[in-house]
C-alpha cells in the first residue's frame, strides 16, 4: 500500500465524516445564486492562498518532480480565474479566518507540507463532490470542475510527489497535517451551511 493510501486509510472516519457534511446535501437542492455566489468568493481567497504558497515552495521540490506541481500551478489559476469570475467578493465570515491561518502556516513550513495541504484538499473535495446531483446549473458547474478528468489526473500524477512527501515528514506529522486539512474544511463547509442556508 503506498504512503497515501496508508495516510487515508488512517484517518478514514474523520475523512468520511467530513464527506457526509450538511453542506454537501444541500448544494444539490435550490440554492440561492447570491449566497453561492459569495460562498465561491470565499472558495477563491483559499484557492488564492493555495496558488501563492505552492508557487513558492516550487524551488524546493526535487528535481524530476517539478513538472507535476507546474502542472498543479496551471490547475489552480485556472481554478482561481473561474472562482474570481462568479464569486462575489464580501466581508468575510466569521471564523474563516482561523481556517485561512491553518493554511498559512502549512504552506509555510516547506513544500513537503504545501504538497500534502493541496494533495488532501482536492483529493477530499474530489471524493466528497463527485457523487453529488445539483439542480442549479452555477452549482453544477462547480461540482463538475472540482470532480472532471483534469482534477482527477492531477491527483494520480501529484499522489506520487505526495507520498515522497510523507515519506520525509514521517507518518505522524502528517496525519496531524491531514487532520488539520480535513478539520478546517469541514469548518469551512459549516459556514457555507449557514451562508446557504439563510438563503441571502
Amino acid at each position: 500500500m503506498r504512503p497515501t493510501q496508508q495516510l487515508l486509510s488512517a484517518h478514514r472516519d474523520a475523512w468520511n465524516r467530513t464527506m457526509r457534511h450538511p453542506f454537501l446535501r444541500v448544494l444539490e437542492g435550490p440554492v440561492a445564486e447570491a449566497a453561492f455566489r459569495r460562498w465561491l468568493g470565499y472558495e477563491a481567497g483559499w484557492i488564492g492562498q493555495a496558488l501563492g504558497g505552492l508557487a513558492c515552495a516550487v524551488p524546493q521540490v526535487p528535481r524530476g518532480h517539478r513538472y507535476v506541481v507546474a502542472q498543479a500551478l496551471v490547475v489552480l489559476t485556472e481554478e482561481l480565474d473561474w472562482l474570481e469570475a462568479y464569486g462575489l467578493e464580501g466581508e468575510r465570515e466569521e471564523g474563516l479566518e482561523a481556517a485561512d491561518r491553518v493554511v498559512e502556516r502549512a504552506f509555510g513550513q516547506g513544500w513537503e507540507c504545501s504538497v500534502l495541504v493541496l494533495w488532501t484538499g482536492a483529493r477530499l473535495q474530489f471524493d466528497a463532490l463527485r457523487g453529488l446531483e445539483p439542480q442549479e446549473e452555477l452549482v453544477r458547474a462547480f461540482q463538475e470542475r472540482r470532480t472532471s478528468a483534469v482534477v482527477e489526473a492531477f491527483l494520480h500524477d501529484f499522489a506520487e510527489l505526495t507520498d515522497l512527501a510523507l515519506q520525509k515528514l514521517g507518518m505522524a506529522t502528517a496525519g496531524d497535517l491531514l487532520a488539520r486539512v480535513v478539520a478546517g474544511q469541514g469548518e469551512l463547509w459549516d459556514l457555507g451551511l449557514a451562508l446557504l442556508e439563510r438563503q441571502e
